[in-house]
């Protein structure tokens, strides 16, 4: 999966309505302030504001507000509001997309993959993402049995075998 523009444009959005500290903005000054053009950024107030995450309000005084927290929400519910489904394969999002699905050999392991990466991105609040909260790294996932941990101080993903994702390192 590639984080797309339009989900980079929405972060900075966001981190700009944190910055705000409650007050209403106006998409156009926050679109010029973070450099996302201006059409861009309305399109992503309207998905954000579809997905709860921010309120609007029209006229001379209107502009966006964050409806939630930014504790409140996650970097998963952010990317899937402005990108769509997360995942790396469209075999995985798309039930009927391949009739080869049921016998794959690589079609689990895909799967696999996109839960890592959801679970990931939920774990992360937006207040987290930004430093106004501590993270809980390592990050700590499975699949089946097999424990995926991921550092990101180290920016790695252990599996079980390595000396760093030993039982007394997790917890």
């Amino acid at each position: 999966m590639e984080i797309s523009r339009r989900t980079d444009y929405a972060m900075r959005l966001l981190a700009a309505l944190v910055a705000a500290k409650g007050r209403t903005v106006s998409v156009r000054d926050i679109a010029q302030n973070q450099e996302v053009p201006y059409a861009f950024a309305r399109s992503i107030e309207h998905a954000l504001a579809q997905a709860g995450i921010i309120s609007t309000s029209r006229g001379a005084k209107g502009g966006m507000i964050l409806a939630k927290q930014p504790n409140e929400f996650t970097l998963f519910e952010v990317v899937e509001c402005v990108q769509g489904p997360v995942g790396i394969s469209v075999c995985t999002r798309e039930e009927d997309w391949c009739v080869r699905a049921p016998n794959c050999r690589f079609h689990g392991i895909w799967q696999g993959a996109d839960q890592l990466l959801r679970e990931y991105l939920s774990s992360i609040t937006f207040a987290q993402a930004l430093g106004l909260e501590p993270r809980t790294d390592p990050w700590v996932g499975k699949i089946g049995d097999f424990p995926i941990i991921f550092d990101s101080d180290r920016m790695a993903l252990l599996g079980a075998s390595d000396p760093a994702a030993s039982q007394d390192s997790i917890g």
